[in-house]
């Protein structure tokens, strides 16, 4: 039996003189040695180093995909399950680690915080982007998260032109990645939503391309990373591959009878898509289109967006030449129209549940071409969601939950009526941003009042105004320390140079509502388990496959990544990485 031995002769060196006495010994051990690595029964020699297993990290992937699907609860998974193909979500759970009780960590669950969050390893609290438009009361103005006055459109012009990520106050994954390789690597990232192809690349990032909605439905970027679009996007815009989509008609993917949807076809709590009269499907997508005003963002709400995506994914593989090399490059890929139809029809619609039939086999179409281009074991994925959603209120009180809606007129009435009636007449409430309230920074000076007491007043007015959970003051935020529950997740969405004065949160099964507003359609952003509850995924190089049950947060993801890239955690990241999926 060969035996193979790392020694050498200061191991026998001896160190005081009872230590001669083993010398014939050690002359009679290597002399056997000799003798056997003669008759090559053993390696003349072995380096130490040889021996000792190199650690996963330091082959890492040639290529990182992260797969952003917009509002996408856990439960659709199981759900969906038989529907799926055996080359998408099966695939990745089938050989992957699959998360199970993955949450934000956080309130709002909004697009923009999300990207931002998974990205950055962090929360809004330290990444700053609190929801997807903000409002400052420094300038007394809104702001999107992605807004940049500074720079302008390459390869189109419009509303989505004027886009960066300036408003990002901590790095992304595509920052340290390109530390790590010293710019080598390619980051890159696509998808139909500006802030959904931005956030998640970082202020260093390469490039971010998403469409512009104009005329023609093309996909651009900003001169905050070009001065011209490559050829490849040039020549993939040149296919008119949204026009031609919109030529067809949105029919299901299987028989009618296979679909699990809770609530029948036709029903009263859903939007209706342009041109139709009733809800259902097949939905004539060119009818759709010109009533739309020929409005190319309707891609964004129907299948075909999101075949759109994985085209421009794949094109973008191909013509930057991703994965080719041994730098490890990241292709963030977010696919945006889950979003835009659980918005009009709420999770347990047809329309949702063909949609996710449809992701999946363009999550096979992706994997079956990173298979050719990269091959398998060369690359990684990971699949998770921004955000999650809630149920119709509507359709919730209809089976007898507890459901509703909260009018924000009237609750900012209230708050004003409470402020007045403690501090005298004015118009206090200067602004309301989803569940914020901004006060009046002049009232509260010319008064020269104590803000927290207002603040404190104001919340009291909030708390005991039906269909509230809970408010919580900018002073408790900000100075509060350790909170726990539901304040800690509030706090952790909080970044007090665009947050409000006021923060607080609606009971389960609640939305907000407005005067005309239709009882109809869905929404996300509280601190609730459906919409805090994501499913998550690693797959591919350096993963364990199997079930993760423990509960894990959205903050996770990230430093997962890094432990098989081996590079830096982004600078305020306080994620942990999840050791069950991690190969030794």
């Amino acid at each position: 039996m060969n035996r193979i031995l790392g020694i050498t002769g200061s191991m026998f060196k001896p160190r005081f003189v009872g230590v001669a006495r083993a010398w014939p010994l050690v002359f009679f051990f290597l002399a056997t040695i000799r003798t056997e690595a003669q008759s090559g029964k053993l390696p003349v020699a072995v380096p130490l180093a040889e021996m000792i297993p190199k650690p996963a990290w330091t082959t890492p992937p040639k290529l990182v995909v992260g797969i952003v699907v917009d509002q996408m609860r856990t439960d659709y998974i199981y759900r969906y399950w038989d529907n799926f193909s055996t080359g998408g979500f099966k695939r990745l759970i089938g050989e992957g680690a699959f998360l199970r009780d993955m949450h934000y960590n956080y309130a709002p669950t909004h697009t923009g915080p999300g990207h931002a969050s998974i990205y950055t390893g962090t929360t809004p609290h330290d990444h700053g982007i609190v929801a997807n438009d903000m409002f400052i009361r420094s300038t007394g103005k809104g702001l999107n998260c992605v807004q940049d006055d500074a720079t302008s459109g390459v390869g189109a012009e419009g509303p989505r032109a004027q886009r960066s990520p300036v408003n990002l106050r901590s790095s992304t994954l595509a920052d340290e990645m390109e530390r790590r390789y010293e710019g080598r690597s390619k980051t890159i990232g696509v998808a139909w939503k500006d802030r959904a192809a931005i956030l998640p690349i970082g202020r260093t990032g390469d490039a971010a391309y998403w469409n512009f909605e104009d005329a023609e439905g093309r996909f651009a970027t900003s001169r905050w990373y070009m001065e011209s679009l490559p050829d490849w996007l040039v020549r993939f815009n040149a296919r008119r591959l949204p026009a031609e989509y919109l030529k067809g008609t949105w029919d299901l993917l299987l028989p009618r009878e296979r679909y699990h949807q809770s609530m029948p076809d036709d029903n009263p709590y859903e939007e209706l898509l342009p041109g139709v009269e009733h809800p259902v499907l097949p939905l004539d997508l060119a009818r759709a289109f010109a009533a739309s005003g020929n409005n190319m963002g309707l891609l964004k709400t129907v299948p075909a967006g999101l075949t759109l995506v994985t085209e421009l994914a794949m094109a973008a593989l191909e013509g930057e030449g991703m994965g080719r090399d041994e730098v490890p490059d990241l292709l963030s890929v977010s696919y945006g129209g889950t979003d835009e139809i659980g918005h009009a029809t709420g999770p347990l619609s047809l329309e949702v549940e063909d949609m996710y039939l449809r992701l999946d086999r363009e999550l096979e179409r992706l994997l079956t071409g990173l298979d050719e281009r990269i091959g398998q074991g060369g690359y990684t994925v990971f699949l998770t969601a921004d955000h999650a959603g809630g149920d119709v209120p509507e359709y919730l009180k209809s089976r007898k939950a507890s459901a509703g809606y909260v009018e924000m007129a009237e609750l900012s009435a209230a708050v004003d009526a409470a402020l007045m009636q403690r501090f005298g007449t004015g118009k206090w409430v200067r602004k309301r941003v989803k569940e914020q309230f901004f006060l009046n920074d002049s009232l509260i000076l010319a008064n020269k009042l104590d803000r927290a007491q207002v603040q404190d007043v104001a919340a009291a007015a909030v708390r005991a105004f039906p269909g509230v959970a809970d408010a919580y003051t900018a002073e408790n935020l900000v100075r509060g320390t350790r909170l726990a529950g539901r304040a800690a997740l509030v706090q952790r969405g909080f970044f007090f140079e665009r947050s409000g004065d006021v923060a607080f949160i609606l009971r389960p099964g609640y939305l907000s509502a407005w005067p005309g507003m239709a009882r109809q359609g869905a929404d996300h952003g509280s601190v609730w388990n459906y919409d805090t509850h994501v499913p998550t995924i690693f797959f591919g190089h350096g993963v364990v496959k199997g079930d993760v049950v423990r509960r894990t947060s959205i903050t996770d993801i990230v430093p997962t990544i890094c432990m098989i890239l081996g590079c830096s955690l982004p600078d305020a990241a306080i994620g942990e990485p999840v050791r069950e999926v991690l190969q030794r």
